[in-house]
């Protein structure tokens, strides 16, 4: 059986945004407003905010788009399986134990 393993090199503040759109279901046609975000992390929003998702569109794990009210932000399928199998790894983290 072969394992892929994505390993994008992000940063704690990245990964914490994909979690939390995860945990939101920003996912697919489910978007959330980027003010949102800044809401349910706990970083304000700012450029540094604004700069983390810009780079995780480019890489292709969230997707992005303006509507009148702002922003909004949704996991791409990539992200969406970045989260599952970072989580897959932390339940096989606690499995093991100490």
């Amino acid at each position: 059986m072969m394992s892929i393993t994505m390993n994008p090199d992000l940063t704690s503040d990245e990964i914490q945004i994909l979690q939390t759109m995860w945990e939101l279901k920003a996912l697919g046609t489910r978007t959330m407003a980027i003010g949102s975000l800044a809401s349910n992390t706990t970083n304000v929003l700012d450029k540094g905010t604004i700069e983390r998702v810009r780079r995780l569109e480019a890489r292709g794990l969230i997707t992005t788009k303006n509507e009148a009210g702002g922003e909004l932000l949704a996991l791409s399928p990539l992200g969406a399986a970045f989260v599952r199998q970072l989580q897959d790894r932390q339940l096989g983290d606690l499995n093991r134990g100490p």
